[in-house]
């Protein structure tokens, strides 16, 4: 199972592509991520995602935007976001990451200026549904999977074609953004304060953690921590804080011979009867099923816990 790192902030920590070519394409699968869920999390890159397989839910600016094969979605630099499977087993896509500095050319040209930065520091354009039955939409899709093969293939030149197609991309993207628009718009009251908040829940999730201590940590009223973490994120504080103990258990489950009640613990469950009754509700097995699958040791001379 693989997970995100991420810094305090949040911020990914893995860099995409390189510095002489700061681009990369991936075939995601999420049935390869843990509870099929890529947690909160931002890039400086700017993201575009065609699904191939399924449907994934994306989250954005407190809104849940379910994508199904066809169609796709825009996350631009800096955004909070977060993409969860949805329906059907073994959803997939293909996702294309840049930066920013690929299509400014240098500092202080007229496409940094007049093109590139008022779409990324005036929060302009946060992110977008991009739906095939829609041409607008569909030419930044088509170009998308053009960017794919491109990047797959690696014939001669496909750097030079790459960047071509991105700057044509991001054009049609910038052309798409109108007064008005639901989707393309500045990030919602609260964002800052949301990141806040998880990294918070992040470094106390073994602890006890209530609601007022979530608000005397961040100087909001637990309502108002409430309210601003619903808008950004479309989840509660408590639900987020269940998941992340989850995710933290399985990497527990795969890596470690801690027993089931050790795990329950060090993932910050109350106890292990609620921590196994959590993980069947989420996976479907209990985790000593989930470890007799996953276990990096092997599994025919240890039995891990004796309960789950």
């Amino acid at each position: 199972m693989i997970s995100i790192s991420v810094t305090d902030d949040q911020r990914e920590i893995k860099e995409h592509g390189t510095f002489e070519f700061p681009v990369a394409v991936y075939h995601y699968s999420m049935k390869d991520y843990a509870l099929g869920t890529i947690n909160w999390h931002w890039h400086e890159e700017i993201q575009l995602t065609l699904v191939t397989r399924g449907s994934v839910c994306f989250y954005a600016d407190g809104r849940r935007y379910e994508i199904h094969k066809g169609d796709g979605f825009f996350i631009n630099s800096g955004r909070l976001h977060m993409a969860r499977e949805e329906g059907e087993e073994g959803a997939s896509y293909l996702c294309l990451d840049f930066h920013p500095r690929l299509i400014t050319s240098y500092p202080g040209s007229i496409f940094a200026e007049k093109y590139v930065n008022p779409y990324l520091e005036g929060g302009q354009l946060s992110h977008l549904k991009l739906e095939s039955k829609k041409a607008s939409h569909r030419a930044v899709l088509d170009r998308l999977r053009e960017i794919g093969m491109l990047y797959d293939i690696k014939a001669f030149g496909y750097e030079m074609s790459i960047q071509a197609k991105i700057h044509l991309l991001w054009l049609s993207l910038i052309t798409l953004q109108r007064p008005g628009d639901e989707q393309a718009r500045a990030l919602p009251q609260g964002h800052d304060t949301v990141q806040e908040i998880i990294t918070f829940l992040r470094t106390h999730y073994r602890e006890t953690v209530s609601l007022s201590d979530v608000g005397r940590a961040v100087g909001f009223s637990e309502s108002e921590c409430c309210r601003q973490f619903k808008q950004v994120t479309g989840d509660t504080i408590l639900n987020y804080l269940k998941s992340y103990r989850l995710s933290r258990s399985i990497e527990l489950l795969e890596n470690t011979r801690l027993s089931i009640g050790e795990i329950a613990y060090e993932s910050g469950f109350s106890g292990a009867s609620y921590y196994i009754e959590s993980f069947k509700k989420e996976l479907h097995k209990t985790p000593l099923q989930y470890r007799k699958e996953h276990s990096m040791f092997t599994n025919s001379r240890y039995n891990p816990g004796g309960i789950g």
